[in-house]
């Protein structure tokens, strides 16, 4: 996922691929599992495991708050010391997102049109696609309430860019303190913690602000170029909390300590994020570009997957090793996600990437710019006897400083 706005890492898309798949095995697993197994992983049979690894397959539902972490760190990466140019930023935003969100929204539409009205519509081509007046054209819309809620964070992005570069993370501090209250007093007077935590801005804004810090620690402290074994304790993190959350009642619990977990989930993926960036520069390049393509199909894969997982399921388009070759359920539901509907998701998610999502995002700009101080401090003395100096100094100024990508798609040392 390159950018002219910011040097490629390619641990970054690493990640990506890691959370996209993990979602794709979480929904194909327990659907096909729950066909031998019945009722299988809900609400009122929500399985609780002593292994903390299993746990990550229960309560995969973290991998979303990851994504929103890692938007929230690229995009503080563009912006440390720069300003943001508003409409060149939602232009390329709209370039990243739309094309291939309106093509299944519209595809949805076509397969479901007894659904279709124009408040629905209105909402799912916004970002109110996360509220009950969008579009119900399941399984086609599954994820897409992640879109909008990720458009609702490029709207105030900037804003809290300009916020973060002027006065430090008082502000983002003092915002993400208030979404925990919120989140207390909705507990309070609301009727689902839960829901309101998982499907709306409240319950996410903790994931892009800690997000937005991490990055600016991730400039300070050179995190690329410390110990690999920074990824211990990211991995103690990351399966420590759904561990954690599996024993306190997991994805189901409505209790009011729900109103802090946003913030403790967000932070578990922040010390991952931060241990798996140092790691990912020692992985040998094959594997390196292989997650990395992976983590460019991740948007595509993690829109795609749910009605691929379904209308497989649904016209019995699986393998029965249960009563074909004595599996358990679990086996067989394994065996099924990983040989059929994995395969079959990313087959589409590559074709909507190099269809739909890469030619678009290749129309994408630069919007962003150093500071004025940074940009003189930058500048090299003019000479008094060079006649072209003036224009090329006014050229430089109009072109805003970029880092290219680096060459072995590693960041630098």
């Amino acid at each position: 996922m390159r950018s002219k706005n910011i040097e490629y890492i390619a641990g970054v898309d690493h990640i990506r691929a890691f959370a996209s798949l993990l979602v794709v095995f979480h929904h194909s697993f327990w659907l096909i599992h729950r066909k031998w197994d019945p009722p299988g992983l809900t609400n009122d049979t929500w399985i609780v495991t002593d292994n903390p690894i299993w746990s990550l397959a229960i309560e995969t539902h973290i991998v979303v708050t990851m994504f929103f972490v890692l938007s929230g760190f690229m995009f503080s990466l563009v912006g440390a010391g720069r300003d943001i140019k508003y409409l060149p930023f939602m232009r390329n935003r709209a370039l990243r997102v739309f094309p291939v969100y309106l093509a299944l929204l519209f595809f949805g539409m076509a397969v479901f049109p007894e659904r279709v009205n124009w408040v629905g519509f209105l909402s799912s081509a916004s970002f109110m696609g996360n509220s009950m007046a969008a579009l119900n054209l399941w399984p086609v819309s599954t994820t897409f309430w992640t879109v909008a809620v990720e458009l609702q964070f490029y709207i105030i992005f900037p804003f809290l860019n300009t916020f973060l570069n002027r006065e430090g993370a008082k502000p983002l501090l003092y915002l993400l303190a208030f979404a925990i209250g919120l989140r207390l007093v909705g507990f309070l007077i609301g009727t689902s913690v839960r829901d309101m935590n998982y499907w709306h801005l409240p319950g996410r804004i903790d994931a892009f602000l800690l997000g937005m810090l991490l990055a600016r620690a991730h400039l300070k402290y050179r995190v690329a170029a410390r110990s690999p074994w920074l990824i211990v304790p990211g991995l103690v993190a990351f399966f420590g909390c759904t561990f954690t959350l599996n024993h306190l009642g997991g994805w189901p619990a409505q209790v009011w300590w729900k109103a802090l977990w946003p913030t403790v989930e967000a932070m578990a993926c922040v010390v991952f994020v931060f241990g798996y960036l140092s790691f990912a520069r020692r992985l040998p390049s094959f594997i390196s570009r292989a997650l990395a393509y992976l983590g460019a199909l991740s948007f595509s894969t993690y829109l795609c997957h749910f009605m691929v997982m379904q209308g497989l399921y649904d016209h019995g388009l699986i393998i029965d090793f249960y009563n074909g070759f004595g599996w358990s359920a679990y086996a067989d539901a394994a065996a099924n996600t990983l040989l059929i509907v994995i395969p079959a998701s990313l087959l589409l998610s590559f074709l909507a990437y190099n269809g739909i999502e890469a030619p678009f995002m290749r129309l994408r700009g630069v919007y962003v710019k150093r500071d004025r101080d940074q940009r003189d401090d930058a500048a090299p003395k003019a000479d008094p006897h060079d006649d072209a100096a003036p224009a090329r100094a006014e050229a430089a100024a109009e072109t805003p400083a970029v880092d290219p990508p680096a060459s072995d798609g590693q960041p630098p040392p």
